[in-house]
């Protein structure tokens, strides 16, 4: 009786002890995504000390969750950034290129990943022509917009980003001339983050209609 208890005591800790760090894990990642996130955007906005930020933490990232999708793309969309601001024209298609490539690989490997598509499609939505990814940005904004509410509550998608996915949707609608549709687009970034820049736009053109 002792020698079964002992074990099945032995079994339990031994399971606790394989969940507990896989969870800790878990939260360490998302915590530093969610840092490496925040800087990321604000080097978009400007400001200049958040882009080397950014840089280091998803470089860091991407050498201790190597190959993790969401971090590929916000790398594959830093190096996109780089090649738009550098003056040095020989790295400049370069940079563009691997940016490009790495951000596609993410979405092949996680094609279901909202946030690894959003990042994608966000980067190249407003790419020159040659570059020929405007209806791919579309197509991955298209894919994501019936999700985003429904990923939202479940947390596996930051509001202003579905907030911005689903502004993003509905100006795609609007060049497709379905402006029922960009209507119900918008009311929706509205929905689910009104406090996002996302969200005061999509609120803006409502108002505009």
């Amino acid at each position: 009786m002792m020698g079964s208890m002992r074990s099945a005591i032995l079994g339990y800790l031994v399971a606790t002890a394989l969940l507990f760090p896989a969870k800790g894990r878990a939260a360490n990642f998302n915590q530093r995504l969610a840092e490496a996130r925040q800087q990321y955007f604000a080097d978009l906005q400007g400001n200049h000390a958040a882009a080397a930020q950014a840089r280091a933490s998803f470089a860091a990232l991407s050498r201790d969750y190597p190959g993790n999708p969401v971090v590929d793309a916000y790398s594959g969309s830093l190096e996109l950034l780089d090649a738009a601001r550098t003056w040095a024209i020989w790295d400049k298609r370069r940079l563009a290129d691997e940016g490009l490539a790495k951000m596609d690989q993410a979405v092949t490997r996680a094609p279901g990943d909202l946030e690894t598509r959003f990042i994608r499609a966000a980067s190249t939505w407003h790419l020159p022509f040659f570059y020929k990814r405007r209806e791919q940005a579309a197509d991955d904004f298209s894919y994501i917009a019936p999700r985003a509410e429904a990923a939202v509550a479940k947390g596996t998608l930051p509001p202003e980003l579905a907030a911005a996915a689903l502004d993003y949707y509905g100006q795609v609608l609007i060049d497709r001339s379905d402006n029922h549709g960009a209507k119900q687009a918008f009311e929706a970034a509205v929905r689910v983050d009104s406090s996002s820049p996302a969200g005061r736009d999509a609120l803006k053109r409502l108002r505009t209609e």
